[in-house]
């Protein structure tokens, strides 16, 4: 088998002026001329006039009920979530208050959306549980939050949080002596288990020797934890079941699989250590499809002269894509220039959305907000 990767592309404009009817213009277009045909919809929407546009997002997660097919984003502006309807029909928006009994104060770092009216948010403070006006209808204020890892960032890890609806439940990293998901009872109010993580295989005294890279990236899918750290290309799976873990080789054709070591402290140092290596991103599930994919990125030459976004979105970004079993289906090097490198991605129910959002693109276009919709599919080999 070998792996068929699908693109299709759906820019989604927001006209910012108030706005009147609500205008969907759909056309299809091809992004590539071989047997890895396209399918390009474009979608023109003029939203809400107090939607604010952002050409990209960094927290999302995917939302798949109450009619609703399509992503809930964090709006970081306006401190608000963005439920963007993928196919299309709209897009809208729950404001998040910072004070009173709804209130919010911190920023979100974790989104895991149960339904339209059943969204947990975490916020570096507590997690909360709020419904489609943004009301706090339950709260969980964590005495040792200090020790607590729900994080979506480019440069250190990407650990999510997951809420287990069979058991009540809330499941999220910690970091006390070691590295560990706990499950916490949402009823009850209690730790009702934890769950043990290795350190990485080429890291087992669990040193912060890679810079910003020290905690493992952390999703969940089926009664299983799946983790990776950043700085090698190794997955690690835990079911939470039976207690067994297995460690799965995942390497990259394209790039080196294991980052260079960075010893010295300070974030100079730290910085051109991020730009110069590789960095692995968390594995993903797409529930439909039951396949997992894995984004990476490429270390590349420091420039002290160029700024440093500029370096930083010059970085190819690469996606892996493994069945079920964490059998390598296939690699893909994604467009250069094209993408938000800033964790600017989501896992769908069959594919993997991106927004186009990157500084250094010769099409950027300010009207619009911008995706590509990459579904990995197979054929066999002739």
């Amino acid at each position: 088998m070998r792996v068929f990767i699908y693109l299709s592309l759906i820019s989604i404009s927001f006209i910012l002026s108030s706005c009147g009817n609500r205008k969907v213009d759909v056309q299809c277009l091809s992004l590539q001329r071989d047997p890895l045909y396209s399918t390009v919809r474009h979608v023109r929407i003029s939203p809400l006039a107090d939607i604010l546009e952002l050409k990209s997002y960094y927290i999302t997660s995917f939302m798949n009920c109450d009619s609703i097919n399509g992503i809930v984003a964090y709006n970081y502006r306006l401190h608000s979530l963005d439920l963007i309807d993928i196919a299309g029909k709209g897009i809208s928006s729950i404001a998040l208050q910072k004070e009173g009994p709804d209130g919010i104060p911190g920023r979100i770092s974790g989104i895991c959306p149960v339904s339209k009216d059943s969204i947990w948010l975490y916020d570096g403070i507590g997690m909360y549980l709020v419904d489609g006006t943004g009301h706090v209808y339950d709260k969980i204020d964590f005495q040792d939050r200090e020790n607590i890892i729900i994080e979506t960032n480019y440069a250190m890890c990407t650990a999510r949080f997951f809420y287990n609806k069979e058991n009540t439940s809330l499941l999220y990293l910690t970091e006390r002596d070691s590295f560990a998901i706990e499950e916490y009872d949402v009823r009850n109010k209690c730790i009702i288990n934890k769950y043990p993580l290795s350190y990485s295989l080429v890291n087992p005294d669990g040193e912060q020797v890679y810079g910003d890279m020290y905690h493992p990236n952390v999703n969940f899918a089926d009664e299983k934890i799946i983790y990776n750290y950043p700085y090698e290309s190794s997955i690690y799976v835990l079911d939470m079941n039976s207690g067994e873990q297995s460690v799965i080789t995942a390497n990259s054709a394209f790039t080196s699989n294991i980052a260079d070591k960075c010893t010295s402290n300070g974030y100079s140092v730290w910085e051109r250590h991020r730009i110069e290596n590789i960095h692995f991103f968390d594995v993903m599930y797409l529930p439909e499809s039951q396949l997992f994919v894995r984004l990476h990125l490429s270390g590349v030459v420091f420039d002290a002269r160029q700024p440093i976004l500029s370096v930083l979105d010059g970085k190819s970004l690469y996606m892996s894509v493994f069945d079920k079993e964490f059998h390598t289906m296939g690699e893909l090097k994604l467009e250069d220039r094209r993408y938000s490198l800033f964790t600017g991605w989501c896992a769908l129910a069959n594919s993997l959305l991106l927004f186009n959002d990157n500084s250094l693109s010769d099409s950027v276009d300010y009207d619009r907000l911008n995706v590509d919709i990459v579904t990995p599919a197979f054929t066999p080999f002739d």
